[in-house]
């Protein structure tokens, strides 16, 4: 299956062009690597809440890499009108409702209670690592820069790298399901710490693009979930235990509710976007 044929827009200027999946995961890497070096020493000054504010920055400090490779590479620039082009579907607002739910009981659900709370049983010294926290991060000047780039900058580097280019490169060479596999895991692995979490939120992104052969309402989507990790919102919830109460089950209540909802949400967003070839 060639990758002009996915879904029915051409994206020669990407197929046609030098540029292999092996450059997107060294530009990846490459980013990652400088992110994280200077993510820990911009936060080495808040050490109450560092976790939190660490991999936030990170994360948007690598996509704003990931978007001056987009602007540089010829193969990159050329592809962006396809990739941003209009949904060939029109998104219906229940369809794009029950992709969020889905996203929201995977990453505040069964994801933390079949991963996190097991492993703050036996290494409740990875807490912070894990963007756990005693208390909220002071919302301030700072936080807020670190947060619109959050929002803004890591969503949209983010699909356009790893669905816009890796998945589709991946697709045209190894068909379908391997490309969106492939493109997910190292989507999770570029997220180091949270690389299964990653991964499958990896795979319901490529859905999503796959339905629409458009990056806007996966971008979208992904912002939408970012903004609500902010310790303001559901990150209030769920990443606000302090080292002493994480160990027990009991603060993990509103986790295990989302939890109980993840396989049937899972199902009807399954029957909504699953790709039709």
């Amino acid at each position: 299956m060639r990758l002009h044929e996915i879904p029915g827009r051409p994206k020669d200027a990407l197929l046609n062009g030098a540029v292999r999946p092996w450059h997107i995961v060294f530009i990846v890497a490459v980013a990652l690597a400088v992110s994280a070096v200077a993510a820990w020493e911009v936060t080495r000054k808040y050490e109450s809440h560092r976790g939190e504010l660490y991999i936030t920055l990170c994360s948007a400090m690598a996509g704003a890499i990931y978007l001056a490779y987009v602007f540089v590479v010829p193969e990159f620039r050329r592809s962006l009108p396809v990739l941003f082009a209009r949904p060939i579907v029109r998104p219906h607002p229940a369809d794009l409702a029950w992709a969020f739910f889905a996203m929201l009981c995977w990453g505040y659900g069964l994801y933390r209670i079949a991963f996190l709370f097991p492993l703050m049983q036996v290494k409740p010294e990875l807490s912070q690592v894990m963007g756990f926290g005693d208390a909220g991060v002071p919302i301030g000047p700072v936080y807020l820069a670190i947060g619109f780039a959050a929002v803004v900058v890591a969503p949209l580097a983010e699909e356009v790298m790893f669905r816009g280019f890796l998945m589709n490169l991946w697709i045209a060479k190894w068909g379908l399901w391997a490309g969106i596999i492939a493109s997910s895991v190292v989507f999770g692995l570029f997220h180091l710490e949270r690389t299964v979490y990653a991964a499958v939120m990896g795979i319901a992104f490529a859905m999503v693009y796959l339905k629409y052969d458009s990056l806007w309402p996966g971008i979208a989507l992904h912002a939408a979930y970012n903004l609500l990790t902010f310790n303001w919102l559901l990150g209030q919830v769920v990443t606000i235990k302090s080292s002493a109460a994480i160990q027990d089950l009991a603060n993990w209540i509103p986790e295990m509710i989302v939890t109980m909802l993840f396989f049937p949400v899972a199902y009807i967003f399954w029957r909504r976007f699953r790709p039709a070839r």
